[in-house]
């Protein structure tokens, strides 16, 4: 409610500040009741919000005096069983003082038992023969491509991406032929025999695949 009101006065200062400026230019009997109409509804909104804000102060009051009067009946009612703990104790304070120094002794006398972390044996798990084998055929595809046509293929086959171009040599480099390496290749790229690098890229995959099978 108070961010409404809030609202509505803001949208009543800019409007007065309008009419104001209207009326220092060119004063009329309208823009004059104008005027006196835009003040009087924020007046009344000025009024409600004060309204708001005494009823929040009210409420803010009347509940910090019950909250203080709930603390000062509570620190009566903790001084109470104190007051009732002191008298209605049976035991005097020497023979309190030596049942405590038994305990601390048995205490001290108790050796602190110290458990052994479990000994964790981890077995080696057996290495992937396919994947060993997929990144040795992955290393020796990428090392056929020398620094310059690696630049080159980026730039001119793959439109400067060089990440598409290392996941796509890395995929070529574990398939079973050339034909399939092929067809992977178009859906990535766009394969136009014209260009040189086009040419020598495929060049490159058909002596790898010759030399792998």
């Amino acid at each position: 409610m108070k961010q409404k009101l809030l609202a509505d006065i803001e949208l009543d200062v800019h409007e007065l500040k309008y009419l104001m400026d209207s009326f220092t230019k060119e004063p009329t009997q309208t823009l004059s009741e104008l005027l006196k109409r835009s003040v009087a509804r924020m007046q009344g909104r000025l009024d409600e919000l004060s309204q708001e804000i005494d009823s929040v102060e009210l409420v803010s009051l009347s509940s910090f005096v019950v909250e203080e009067t709930v603390v000062k009946e509570n620190e009566i009612t903790a001084q109470e069983k104190d007051a009732s703990v002191i008298i209605q104790s049976p035991k005097p304070v020497i023979a309190a003082a030596e049942e405590e120094e038994e305990e601390e002794e048995e205490e001290e006398e108790e050796e602190p038992v110290i458990e052994e972390a479990p000994v964790i044996i981890k077995k080696e798990e057996p290495k992937n023969a396919v994947l060993g084998e997929s990144i040795k055929l992955a290393a020796g595809l990428r090392h056929s491509i020398s620094l310059n046509d690696s630049f080159r293929f980026s730039r001119e086959l793959f439109k400067g991406d060089t990440d598409l171009m290392n996941r796509v040599i890395e995929q070529i480099s574990v398939m079973g032929s050339y034909k399939t390496a092929v067809a992977f290749l178009s859906s990535k790229v766009e394969i136009d025999e014209e260009k040189d690098a086009v040419v020598d890229f495929l060049e490159l995959l058909k002596k790898y695949f010759n030399q792998s099978a």
